[in-house]
């Protein structure tokens, strides 16, 4: 009597060992080693501006990765750095896209807290999935945007 419980058991192993064994679906994710690239790359760009700032590269769920604050960032720098590559990350989208469309007229978007309308914040994509972003503050607006999407480029590459 002791051989049913047994096989019944055995035989539900079975059906769940066959069940497992479907093809896995592959979610593209962003690891430190990818994230420690753009924020390297992008510190190269604002050095060779001679400019300080900060970088923060962060997960799909807008968390910190890793992040670093150069030689001179001031505190505005420090606290966007995070705060547009959490908004990149929110909507997919470039920050300096929300700038664009405030400016065509679209003023209703500053009443939402995590859009920041500044350039710096790219969405890092791998395989067309955001993964992660990148949010890059120094004083000039243009090298934000030159770093975010030169450390872009720098993942592409690796």
């Amino acid at each position: 009597m002791k051989l049913l419980p047994t096989a019944l058991l055995c035989s539900g192993l079975i059906c769940a060992c066959a069940q497992a064994a479907e093809p896995a679906t592959q979610i593209s994710t962003l690891n430190h080693q990818q994230a420690q690239r753009l924020l390297d790359k992008a510190e190269q760009i604002i050095r060779s501006h001679h400019l300080g700032g900060a970088i923060a590269v962060v997960d799909p769920a807008g968390q910190l990765i890793t992040y670093d604050r150069l030689d001179g960032a001031t505190l505005a720098n420090a606290e966007l750095a995070p705060k547009k590559a959490h908004a990149a990350v929110a909507f997919g989208a470039s920050t300096e896209s929300f700038q664009q469309k405030i400016a065509a007229g679209n003023v209703a978007m500053l009443g939402n807290p995590v859009v920041v309308p500044l350039p710096g914040g790219e969405p890092v994509k791998l395989n067309g999935v955001v993964v992660g972003a990148i949010g890059v503050s120094t004083p000039d607006g243009a090298v934000d945007a030159e770093a975010a999407k030169g450390a872009l480029s720098a993942l592409n590459a690796g």
